[in-house]
């Protein structure tokens, strides 16, 4: 049983210390996205999905990159792993929002 916490603890860790680093480069490019779509909607006169999709995004990798910090900082292991798996659903689900905004953009500016 102390193999599989240590196991997974590491592993939330490991996993805590990737979301950390990656997380606030997506925030900023999502922030950089919503910016461009803004500036287009308002030439174009309309209304998008997809900043709304994309502010979405940015708090999921907002909570991504405080619960990732918070979970390096823990000091206990079931916190570290209790905050990793928060940090790390968030930031799928930021990623799955840029992913639909992607997919978007790919079939209303160029479809």
């Amino acid at each position: 049983m102390d193999k599989d916490i240590s196991r997974q603890e590491r592993i939330e860790r490991d996993t805590a210390n990737e979301i950390f680093t990656n997380s606030p480069p997506m925030l900023a490019l999502c922030l950089t996205v919503i910016g461009l779509i803004k500036i287009y909607a308002t030439l174009q006169r309309v209304t998008t999905l997809m900043d709304n999709c994309l502010a979405i995004g940015v708090v999921a990798f907002f909570v991504s990159t405080i619960s990732s910090y918070l979970a390096i900082r823990a000091s206990t292991a079931i916190r570290r792993i209790k905050l990793g798996r928060i940090a790390d659903y968030s930031f799928l689900t930021g990623l799955g929002c840029a992913a639909a905004v992607a997919i978007m953009v790919t079939f209303t500016f160029f479809g």
